[in-house]
């Protein structure tokens, strides 16, 4: 139900590349900077390179979507079904992808303690408002 309703908000408001910005954008430099210990601090970024790996790919997806959405809207002959049809394989997928982030969020959080991602969020969080003004 949750991945219908972001599925939605994505299709309805434009997905266009902004989902996973801050991961995207700001996360690495603090998790470079906050995890002491070498080995976990890499196993950590992979897993983030697989975090970022999924998210671009769900961008990509939800950008196709979204085109073909509009085709089914600009066509007149255009049918409920089709809307139908058109939605519920997106809803699965969409589902299935977010059921994937959730997964390849545990695994690069068993390498991260606690305070360390409460640090790197901080971080990235102050680095977006800077890039913002």
């Amino acid at each position: 139900m949750i991945a219908a309703t972001i599925l939605a908000i994505f299709i309805l408001f434009g997905g266009g590349g902004l989902f996973g910005g801050l991961m995207s954008n700001y996360v690495e430099d603090p998790m470079e900077a906050t995890i002491v210990e070498e080995d976990r601090r890499e196993v950590a970024l992979d897993k983030l390179d697989d975090l970022q790996d999924a998210i671009k790919d769900f961008n990509k997806a939800v950008s196709k979507d979204i085109k073909q959405f509009h085709k089914l809207v600009e066509n007149y002959d255009s049918k409920p079904e089709d809307f139908d049809q058109m939605l519920a394989g997106v809803f699965e997928r969409r589902n299935q992808e977010v059921e994937n982030f959730w997964q390849l969020r545990k695994d690069m959080l068993a390498h991260i303690e606690a305070d360390e991602w409460q640090a790197i969020i901080s971080s990235a969080k102050a680095e977006a408002e800077k890039d913002k003004k």
